[in-house]
């Protein structure tokens, strides 16, 4: 598809243009439409999860206006949505390449293809570069190509200047989100918000920021708005989802995915992986396993929510905890087949090797796990994961080295001061500490004696009575 947010108005007539066309294709009577209208009535069916209706709808369009350039270019961006860069090709060169909207439809599939640099060169041959139209064609196709900076740039000399033309402001507010300036993204999605309450892509737009800044209430309310405007605008039940289950409201998380999916925006793979990872929460490992398979079995290879090797990495986890470790080694091997590079699958592979003491085999897999992603974040699920297992010397290493490569990473100074603790380095223990922005004080510490107490962890219980000792 060609751009990703309509006007409200306009959004309005596409739905009564949708209304009359599927009324004549259930009488199975012609209907004649303009070829401007029927390309984007496909787009409009395209960003609503109906591919095969959009592509049904140009291809009645060529019938009415053949080799109509507005209906060849959207059949092309149809391809790309599915990667198909052979048969947008195929298109783009039976068309005028001197033409801006060519232009920018061929350097989508260089981009696609990896040709940065040549995609670049081609759109340079563009004459006027600040037309609001071809900015905000490249600027939505760099979008759709996961380039929100090179995006900006085209829209660089439009700003201040176009503050009054929605689509402008519509693209350049997606582009600050894509690139994580969720201020100044909201700012503009409130002034488009103010200009057309009833835009359920303003809305989602907004839903996206606060969900991006974690304020998932709000991000709820917003995504209400937009199916208020919308009721099948599939993202923002997604979102809604998403959002409701990081309140660890699993309930109306399910119930808003259901949703998404009647909508196409997720497939009956990604309901049952859902459950299935929900289950594992609960530690309900044969439930849990029974929805995974069924995953397994439904799963579509162009799901871009859920992977086959994320499935099986699942699935071998609820066997391992079934005690059918044989198995579960298998379903480890079928997630590596699948995806040799599939991190989550190392990790949680190695803490199970970790719980069982196989250490040389945990070390393997977040070895592994390191040299395809040498981030914090791996470090840190490294950390905890020993944390957890009582080997708190590898703990420290793996969590120092969260703090050198990300010195502000949520709650490390927290867990390092805890580790220290209970390395009884009381040096380290209260350096951290003060860095904590909830630092532990006494009572904290005598709390967790009685806690251990309980527990009769007696090496910690003595750590805990070292450290208060020297504290006091």
């Amino acid at each position: 598809m060609i751009k990703k947010n309509l006007l409200s108005g306009r959004d309005r007539e596409l739905a009564e243009l949708a209304e009359q066309y599927e009324n004549a294709q259930a009488d199975r009577r012609n209907i004649y439409m303009d070829a401007d209208d029927l390309a984007d009535l496909a787009d409009w069916y395209a960003v609503r999860m109906k591919p095969d209706t959009a592509m049904e709808v140009v291809e009645y369009g060529l019938r009415l206006h053949p080799y109509n350039n507005s209906l060849l270019i959207e059949k092309a961006y149809l391809f790309l949505d599915d990667y198909d860069t052979l048969s947008a090709q195929d298109i783009a060169d039976g068309l005028d390449g001197s033409l801006p909207e060519v232009k920018v439809l061929q350097a989508q599939i260089y981009l696609l293809e990896g040709k940065k640099q040549k995609a670049k060169q081609l759109l340079a041959t563009i004459e006027d570069k600040e037309d609001i139209d071809t900015m905000i064609n490249v600027a939505y196709m760099y979008i759709n190509t996961y380039c929100p900076d090179e995006a900006l740039k085209w829209l660089t000399p439009g700003i201040g200047k176009y503050e009054d033309d929605e689509p402008f402001m519509t693209v350049l507010g997606d582009s600050y989100y894509g690139l994580g300036m969720l201020d100044k993204a909201m700012e503009i999605y409130n002034k488009l918000i103010d200009q057309n309450p009833y835009s359920s892509p303003y809305w989602y737009g907004l839903a996206r920021c606060y969900f991006e800044k974690q304020m998932y209430d709000k991000a709820i309310e917003a995504c209400d708005y937009a199916t208020v405007s919308d009721d099948e605008f599939p993202d923002a039940y997604l979102m809604k989802g998403h959002a409701f289950f990081y309140l660890q409201n699993d309930e109306k998380a399910l119930e808003n995915f259901k949703e998404a999916a009647k909508l196409g925006a997720v497939s009956s793979s990604f309901i049952d992986t859902f459950i299935g990872l929900s289950k594992i929460a609960q530690e309900e490992w044969e439930e849990a396993w029974r929805h995974l398979q069924k995953a397994i079995v439904d799963y579509e290879y162009n799901d871009t929510v859920v992977t086959l090797s994320m499935l099986y990495s699942n699935a071998a986890l609820c066997l391992y905890r079934m005690n059918q470790k044989d198995k579960a080694r298998q379903y480890w091997k079928m997630a590596h087949e699948e995806n040799p590079e599939d991190v989550e699958a190392f990790l949680m592979e190695g803490k199970i090797y970790l719980e069982e003491k196989e250490y040389d085999k945990c070390e393997h897999c977040w070895e592994k796990a390191l040299h395809y992603a040498p981030t914090a974040s791996t470090w840190h699920e490294i950390g905890i994961s020993y944390l957890e297992n009582d080997r708190f010397e590898q703990a420290r290493i793996a969590l120092e080295n969260v703090k050198r490569m990300e010195p502000d990473y949520y709650g490390i100074n927290e867990k390092l001061a805890t580790l220290y603790l209970l390395l009884r380095d009381k040096e380290n223990f209260q350096k951290y500490n003060q860095q904590c922005k909830h630092p532990i004080t006494m009572e904290d510490l005598q709390r967790a004696q009685e806690l251990l107490k309980k527990e009769n962890k007696e090496n910690l219980l003595q750590a805990m009575k070292n450290i208060l000792k020297t504290l006091q």
